[in-house]
């Protein structure tokens, strides 16, 4: 039997995983692009952009759709199990194919030629091992994945730092990724046969096929229009520009994606009590959202400032003058943070609502708004063209997200005013941090920021004590 406990301690454990493992990979990029170069950084951030965006051609749905029928139905999701299986190792087969047919034929003389070789066998290893997590997941257990996060993440630390003293090879370093997701493929494995009891085995319904692929479409649909949201920049600067452009815009990117932790930790708590007032409660529905709206918000400005303020000097001292490129368009991205962090809620909340259909078709407008902005700045403005592009996007998803929400629960503008002093109280915080940061450590400024805008915020009387322990809660309960 499930209970409240055993969610809350599924929860928990992965959300600390997942805020550790994070935390981790960006400090493992950190050093790789220190050790790489731009060029290098370039080449392997590439070729793990390239294989992931076509990573969910080996999934189209299916593992949500097995989460979802093993809950539902522990034995019947043995059957379940076993077709998604055997579909997987098809879809695995043919995406690879297209995979190293479209890298020959692309990259047939590039140096990214070999290392998305190896990337597709990565992502190969990873699609199998997030169906066998699936299956666990559906089982409410979250434990084993959060172990299996931390090995990874554990392997790809030792490893990569033990071979970053004696190479310099993306190759070489590529492989970390493959050993640490070949360890995590098989840890996943050993637990699905010794504490699950699953036998492996092949299996063939045509009827039950075509209810699956009906079901997984448009989980297919939102995956595949997030996928090349998230990685087209990253192909078209390739195309038009090569390695080096590729290297200084993914120290953006990182620095930028890297903080979408807080937002997962937030929402975690929020999407199931959308989803109960929602049935239960319009008015709380309604106070629910507007806090989280606020509440990101107040979490997401000064974040954005005091990123932008001190681009310089975290791009100069953690990745090294050399990526001094990196330092517009981190600012340009950054600027998208606030607009990213508030899509979170705005997503949970038309999911919770019943509006997934919604969710896919703003996905998709962006996406394809996105492919069209990258090929009309990257050409004219370069890097920082992407990083517009980008924010642009965000923007856009942001407002459209936005709209469809109002349409189902109607709120007075004045409920967002606190969001023009929190506003306020960012732009003051920006402006102490610039000034000092010439005088003290400029990573003690962080902290003095930090400590402003805090001090701000409660002066101007937008937050309050029981608010800074809303927040906390909100965290604590998720992570």
């Amino acid at each position: 039997m499930v209970t409240a406990q055993k969610i809350t301690a599924n929860t928990s454990s992965f959300m600390v995983a997942l805020v550790l493992q994070k935390l981790l990979s960006f400090v493992y990029f950190t050093l790789l692009a220190r050790t790489l170069g731009v060029e290098g950084t370039g080449q392997y951030f590439f070729a793990v952009s390239f294989a992931t965006m076509f990573s969910v051609l080996m999934d189209i749905g299916l593992t949500p759709v097995l989460i979802r029928e093993v809950a539902k139905d522990e034995v019947g999701g043995l059957k379940w199990f076993h077709q998604i299986f055997s579909l997987k190792i098809l879809t695995v087969f043919v995406t690879a194919l297209l995979l190293l047919l479209l890298d020959s034929l692309i990259f047939w003389s590039d140096a990214v030629r070999n290392l998305i070789y190896l990337t597709t066998a990565i992502v190969a290893i990873d699609s199998f091992t997030l169906l066998f997590y699936g299956y666990i997941r559906g089982r409410q257990s979250l434990r084993y994945e959060a172990w299996g996060t931390i090995i990874f993440q554990l392997v790809v630390m030792i490893m990569g730092l033990s071979l970053m003293q004696v190479s310099d090879s993306v190759f070489i370093l590529l492989t970390v990724l493959f050993t640490a997701s070949l360890f995590n493929l098989i840890f996943s494995f050993i637990i699905l046969k010794k504490k699950f009891k699953l036998n492996f085995k092949f299996y063939y319904d045509r009827n039950f096929v075509k209810k699956i692929v009906a079901i997984t479409l448009p989980f297919a649909m939102a995956a595949i229009f997030a996928k090349v949201y998230a990685y087209m920049d990253t192909f078209l600067l390739k195309m038009f520009l090569g390695d080096e452009p590729v290297g200084f815009y993914s120290i953006a990117y990182k620095v930028t994606f890297s903080l979408q932790f807080i937002p997962l930790a937030f929402v975690a708590a929020l999407y199931p009590a959308f989803a109960s007032y929602f049935k239960d409660n319009y008015e709380l529905l309604k106070q629910t959202f507007v806090r989280a709206f606020n509440y990101l918000s107040f979490i997401a400005l000064p974040i954005t400032f005091g990123i932008i303020a001190l681009a310089p000097e975290i791009v100069d001292k953690l990745y090294t003058r050399e990526f001094s490129y990196s330092i517009l368009p981190l600012q340009v991205l950054i600027a998208s943070i606030p607009f990213l962090f508030v899509n979170f809620s705005l997503s949970s909340f038309l999911n919770a609502t019943n509006r997934q259909s919604t969710n896919t078709r703003n996905l998709g407008i962006v996406m394809a708004l996105n492919i069209i902005l990258n090929l009309i700045f990257i050409p004219r403005l370069g890097i920082w063209g992407a990083s517009l592009a980008s924010s642009l996007s965000t923007l856009l998803l942001f407002g459209l997200n936005l709209w469809a929400v109002l349409r189902i629960i109607k709120v007075s503008f004045k409920l967002f005013l606190p969001l023009f002093l929190s506003l306020l109280a960012s732009l003051l915080m920006y402006v102490l941090v610039l000034y000092l940061k010439g005088m003290i450590l400029w990573y003690l400024s962080i902290v003095v920021g930090a400590i402003i805008y805090i001090l701000l915020m409660m002066l101007l009387r937008v937050i309050k004590k029981q608010d800074l322990l809303y927040i906390f809660k909100s965290f604590n309960k998720s992570s």
